[in-house]
This record gives structure tokens, sequence and C-alpha cells, in this order.
């Protein structure tokens, strides 16, 4: 039994080399400044260590039963990990691989002041110092024909990171010559890298989909799922029937006779301004808190900070997101919730478009999502995960579907009883079911893509340009599925609990959160 702590922290520790990012994000700071190695001789080195992890991981005896469930947990990332890298070979077809949240992330650096800014500057310039050899393995890799959608989002995701190196980084950096020439170099190669994915457009294809083998394996692997592509899509459609008559129900509260589109348009007039929306959504936060604490709803393991903050450039691409703290971090432990602000060169016809989007009912369910009781919350009970693998491996169906989860739970217990409150949350479940459908549609079931943007204009009362972004996401994030799916699992879980005796919703999220990120299966066998 003692040997098992060695042996999961020397496999974890292989993952952290070869993502250095990964080891930053959970707070990790020995890699800070090391770029990952994904030439391809790197790349056939990290296959044949998982496959000497495998063998060694299995081998070990006398694991208590935590453990065992800890070793199968890891098992599946090994594995996993090893047929995105060899089976799906996304090193050599997948440009967000690279463009994506990847080895070009600086932000660990600036936005948390974890080490004095010295330290902090002098790692971040050798960081910068490995983009040449980065971006040369990339390019080396890509394949000369590309899947367009995946190609054209790593395009934006490299304008972004280039963005944010030339206006916040440099800014933090004013007055240290030694850093803004870094900046410099670095922001050049990126520039040179981005006209080069631009060059490939005129021979991209659409051949982005897994296929059916392909995706179910991947969602056994990383979810530990194994259903068929009918089951999966009798769940979602039996989600979708509840959530539209829901939304219908709440939308002929607000606009009798207007249909959901017409009580849409009410919804989005109530808004905040460029101005108030920061203030606006830290009052949010706070009556959020307030709710879980006077409903006892779930524990609060920390009082640590969530702080409310403009989203930086590289990331503008988004509408919120909640940027946690990573759960080895010991100084710097705040952590930020970004939301999108108007731009200051946007004109008022596009910032008012932006800030009815960022209406308040929506913005009230994104922060159940991404603050209370969702992703902010979870960073805190990962904190104190009892193990490694539990505490520094993300999976999506649970995050993801955690936090889709809470967005109804809420509203089922009283947070809110304003049927523009309810219009917003079940609109939000109607698009998670859309990413649901379309990704069995795009690499399951041939779907075209202009199929799937009309699902999400449809089914999902989108607007041309979000369902079409919404869309081709779906092509280069096939497992945006886990949404919804990790929600069902949830809500599946907690009836099966509810039926013993002493059941209480607070004992089930402590339990549920106490695993920290292992797919939910496994949390069932641990609580179930």
């Amino acid at each position: 039994m003692g040997e098992w702590p060695a042996v999961e922290r020397k496999v974890i520790d292989g993952f952290l080399r070869f993502s250095p990012t990964h080891a930053r994000y959970v707070g990790d700071h020995r890699f800070d400044g090391v770029v990952g190695d994904l030439s391809r001789t790197a790349i056939r080195a990290r296959v044949a260590e998982i496959d000497r992890d495998l063998s060694t991981i299995g081998a070990v005896m006398g694991l208590d039963p935590g453990q065992a469930i800890d070793r199968r947990a890891l098992v599946a990332q090994l594995e996993a990990a090893r047929f995105e890298l060899t089976e799906l070979r996304l090193p050599f077809r997948e440009p967000m691989f690279y463009a994506g949240p990847s080895e070009l992330d600086v932000s660990f650096y600036v936005k948390r002041p974890y080490a004095p800014l010295e330290d902090r500057f002098a790692a971040l310039r050798r960081h910068l110092l490995g983009y040449g050899g980065f971006l040369e393995a990339a390019r080396d890799n890509l394949e000369a024909v590309l899947p367009r959608p995946n190609l054209e989002i790593a395009i934006e995701a490299v304008d972004g990171q280039v963005a944010y190196l030339d206006g916040e980084v440099r800014a933090a950096a004013a007055g240290h010559a030694e850093t803004l020439k870094a900046i410099e170099v670095a922001s050049t190669q990126l520039r040179d890298f981005g006209v080069g994915l631009q060059a490939r457009v005129a021979t991209a294809d659409d051949a982005y989909a897994l296929g059916t083998d392909h995706f179910l394996r991947l969602l056994d692997l990383r979810e530990f799922v194994q259903l068929d592509v009918p089951a999966l899509e009798r769940m979602v459609r039996a989600d979708i029937d509840r959530n539209r008559a829901a939304a219908e129900a709440a939308a002929e509260q607000i606009a009798p006779g207007a249909g959901v589109q017409g009580a849409v348009t009410r919804l989005e007039d109530h808004h905040p301004s460029a101005t108030s929306i920061i203030a606006d959504v830290t009052a949010m936060l706070g009556r959020l808190r307030a709710f879980l604490v006077e409903r006892d709803v779930v524990s609060l393991p920390s009082d640590g900070r969530c702080l409310v903050q403009p989203t930086p450039s590289y990331a503008a691409y988004i509408s919120a997101a909640m940027d946690s703290a990573g759960p080895l971090e010991t100084v710097a432990t705040d952590s930020y919730y970004w939301v999108t602000v108007p731009r200051a060169d946007w004109d008022a016809a596009k910032s008012e478009e932006w800030l009815r989007y960022m209406n308040y009912a929506t913005m009230e369910g994104t922060s159940i999502h991404e603050a209370y009781p969702g992703h902010y919350v979870q960073g805190l009970f990962e904190r104190q995960a009892t193990s490694p693998t539990r505490q520094l491996f993300w999976t999506y169906s649970t995050g993801e579907g955690f936090a889709h989860y809470v967005e109804e739970m809420m509203l089922e217990i009283g947070y809110s009883a304003d049927p523009m409150q309810l219009l917003a949350q079940r609109l939000e479940a109607l698009l998670r079911d859309c990413r649901f459908l379309v990704a069995l549609g795009l690499h399951c079931q041939g779907m075209a893509m202009a199929d799937a943007i009309d699902l999400f204009k449809s089914v999902g009362y989108m607007t041309e340009l979000p369902a079409t972004r919404e869309a081709t996401r779906g092509a280069w994030d096939p497992m945006y599925l886990n949404y919804t799916l990790g929600k069902l699992l949830i809500l599946e879980l907690r009836k099966d609990l509810q039926r013993r005796p002493g059941f209480t919703l607070k004992a089930f999220h402590d339990a549920f959160l106490g695993c920290g990120a292992m797919p939910i299966p496994l949390i069932r066998e641990l609580i179930g």
C-alpha cells in the first residue's frame, strides 16, 4: 500500500513534464519558464513513457478501495492521452492543440503575485524564448491539409494571444527593457505563425469528424461512459422536450402570445451598462454566496475571494469564465471571474448588442455556473481533495456537468421565481442540448455544418452569429456534449441517493465535490 503514493506522484510528474502549462494551471511552479517539447521525437518518447507507466501502475499491489479507484482514474488519464496522441493524432491534425490553452499561455506570470515580480518576469522571459522551438514543432507536425473550422478558430486564438502580449503583458512589463524585448521577439514569432496558419485556409477541408468508433472510445476513456449513439441521442432528446416546455411556459408569463423569441427580447431589455457590468456582477456573487449559506446548499471550504475582472484579450472570444487558482497554489490563491465588457473601439450599436446578450437574467445564470455554487466552489473543494489524482486532473462531464446541474438546482430550491430567470436558465440548457446533438451529428452521423448551425437556431433560439460559433466549436471540441451528459448523470445519481434515509442536498453536494474531478461513474462508486 505504501508503494502507491510514490508511483502516483511519478506518473503525474510525467504529465507535468510533457505539459508544463498543466503544471502552472494547477499551481506547481517547478516548471515556470519551461515550454513543453512537442517535437515528433518528444511525442514518441511520451507515448513510450505512458506504456511504461501503465505497466508500473498495473503491478502495484495491496491498494485500499480508494486507491484502487484512483488507479483506475489515473490509468484512464494515461490511456486517453495515448489515444489522443496516437489514434486521434491531435498533434498532427488539430491546430488548436497548439493555439488553444497551450504552452503559449504566459498569463500565469502576470495575473497572480505568487512570487516577487522580478522572479516572475525572469520566468516569463525564459518562457517567451521557448516560443520559437514550440512554434517550429507545430509547423513541422501539422499536416498540409487541416479541418477548416478548427483552423479558423486556431487563427482567432493566435490573434488573441498576440493582442494579449502586445497589450496587457507589455503594459505589465513597462520599464523592464529586457522583458519588453523578449515580448517583442515572441510577438513577432507568434504573428508569423498566425500568418502561416492563415495561408493554409485555402487548402483546408471539412474532415473534422472523429467517426463513431473514435468518438465513443474517447467518451469511454475520458468519462467512463459506455453508451452507444442511439442511447445518447435518446437522453438528450428527452432533455430537449423538458427544457422546451419549461421555456415556453416561462415565455408565456413574460410576453403572452409572443412566443420564446418575443420573451427573449423583453429579457434582453434588462441589461447592465458598460460602466456598471463589473460592479453588477460583483453584487450578483454576493447574493449567490449569501443564499448558499442561508439555505445550507453546500459547504464553502474557504473564505477565499472570487474577484470579478474584465476578460483579458487572449480570451475575449468568451462572454464570461472562471479562472480559479490552482489547487497547489499556496500564495496567490484568489480566483478571477472574467466578464467580457464592450471594448473601447466598438461602436454604440455593437456595444448595445453585446450588453443585451449579457443581460441580467443570463448573467445571473452564468454566475451560478461559473462561481457560486459552480466552478469557483468546485475549485475550493479540489484544494482539499484526498489524492493528487483527484486533485490535478479535469474531467469534462464532472466539471461542466456539475456547473450546469447547479444552474437548474438553484432555481429548483427557490433562488428565484422570476420568469425571466427561468427562461434564461432553460435557454442555456437548450444551448447545451444542442451541443450534445451537434457533437453526435458532426462526429458520428454525417451532419453537415449548415445543419448544425440551423439546429442551434431552431432548438436553441440563437441568431446566426452565435449559432455559427457554437456549431463550429463542435468540430474541434467533440466532447462538448458533456455539459448536458454530466448534468443528466448527476441528476440520476442524486435521484438514486434521495431514496436513502437522511438524504440532504448539502450532504450530496459535499460528497460529490469531495471526490474531486473524478469521472461521475467512479464518484457513484465512492459515494453511492
